[in-house]
């Protein structure tokens, strides 16, 4: 730690007047530029109220965040605040796409795969979609993550009970509040360092094949609680993760080598068939006649629209 942070500290730990005034002045640009950032999309007049929310959650507890910096690695008390404020930032993200100022009316082309119904039982129906920019980088950033991080956030940021998560995951309840903390942590551990944040997610024709699409075309007007009542059985793990982010696919854009990941085989496409045909069973839906190469030319193309969507 260096000295004059050490000292800045201490004269904030010990209450001296204004010295906590003073490191909001010396960090308040760095942190307004965390959350301006991606991946997060927070109307600029909802910025300082976060930032308010902020300052409040530093100064919790006597500065119990502050008190755990010490220092180590070489690490600065600003890449510190920086990796603070992402976590904040990314709990509160989450938190914003349930109000009612983070939702609206997302568009659509009519050659796009998208959910054109509005879902009733959708955690944050009509939610906009982020700029693709921002979208991309937090994907990108979840993605890289292993498969219990993954199915932890993307579960929770979908609404369901941890205890459930839990069953589904063939754990415990504690477990899930760990995994999901971890993967809080790493994401911004990740965008501190600027990994691979910023590469452009697109359709994987590997993924998005006549078969899928046609399954998921079919699954267009399926409510996402019948999609979560077909996945969220217990000890299902990596096959209800697999049938998330294949029921969302025009949102997640995952790559086969994602998707195998999360598999934990080389070629997840017979499982992902499989799922598919599992949840569309119980929607009590059918697949339309694959459409040849040709018809699916929009996978070459720019993103396809959000589906069920989330954070």
């Amino acid at each position: 730690m260096k000295p004059d942070e050490k000292a800045m500290l201490e004269a904030v730990f010990e209450q001296h007047e204004g010295a906590f005034e003073v490191l909001l002045d010396r960090y308040r640009a760095l942190i307004y530029s965390v959350f301006y950032g991606p991946p997060f999309d927070f109307p600029n007049d909802y910025v300082d109220d976060l930032y308010q929310s902020f300052v409040i959650a530093l100064t919790n507890r006597d500065y119990r965040k502050l008190r755990a910096f010490e220092g180590r690695n070489n690490c600065s008390l600003a890449t510190f605040l920086q990796i603070v404020a992402t976590r904040f930032a990314l709990d509160e993200r989450r938190k914003w796409v349930r109000h009612p100022r983070g939702r609206g009316l997302a568009g659509r082309d009519d050659d796009e795969l998208t959910y054109e119904h509005e879902d009733p039982d959708a955690v944050q129906p009509d939610e906009p979609m982020l700029d693709q920019e921002r979208l991309d980088t937090f994907h990108n950033l979840l993605f890289s993550l292993d498969w219990k991080r993954v199915s932890a956030v993307l579960w929770v940021f979908k609404g369901i009970t941890r205890e459930t998560i839990a069953e589904v995951m063939s754990t415990s309840r504690a477990n899930i509040d760990a995994l999901y903390k971890r993967a809080k942590d790493q994401m911004a551990d990740l965008f501190s360092q600027g990994a691979g944040i910023m590469k452009t997610r697109q359709p994987d024709p590997e993924v998005l094949t006549p078969a899928v699409r046609a399954y998921l075309e079919a699954l267009l007007p399926v409510s996402s609680r019948t999609i979560h009542e077909a996945l969220l059985k217990p000890g299902a793990k990596r096959h209800a993760l697999i049938g998330l982010v294949l029921a969302g696919y025009p949102r997640y854009q995952c790559s086969k080598a994602e998707i195998d990941k999360i598999s934990g085989v080389s070629d997840s496409m017979p499982e992902c068939l499989q799922v598919l045909e599992e949840i569309a069973r119980h929607a009590g839906v059918a697949p339309g006649a694959p459409k040849p190469p040709e018809a699916l030319s929009d996978q070459q193309g720019g993103p396809v629209s959000p589906s069920h969507q989330d954070g």
